[in-house]
């Protein structure tokens, strides 16, 4: 299973990471993709988020992703497991 690094709202958005930003619209979840140089995207389905993520972590040669979730109910536990940094 993929693991994920989960962000609080509060951190600070890290440099070396693609992040995913998981919210909800319309009673779904949806997220958005952003990077250091990258502003995000409209809001698409979570799994497609992912997937952009992994290409534009490629592209620009970023050694993470991470998750900025302030509800963790918002997430299914298909897409991946969530861990806190320690």
């Amino acid at each position: 299973m993929i693991e994920y690094e989960r962000l609080r709202p509060d951190e600070r958005t890290p440099w070396d990471a693609v992040v995913v930003e998981v919210t909800q619209i319309f009673g779904r979840s949806v997220a958005d993709v952003a990077a250091v140089e990258q502003i995000a995207c409209v809001p698409v389905p979570v799994r497609q988020a992912l997937q952009d993520a992994e290409k534009l972590r490629d592209q620009l040669n970023l050694k993470r992703i991470v998750v900025r979730i302030a509800d963790e109910g918002l997430w299914n536990p298909e897409w991946g497991h969530l861990a806190l940094k320690p």
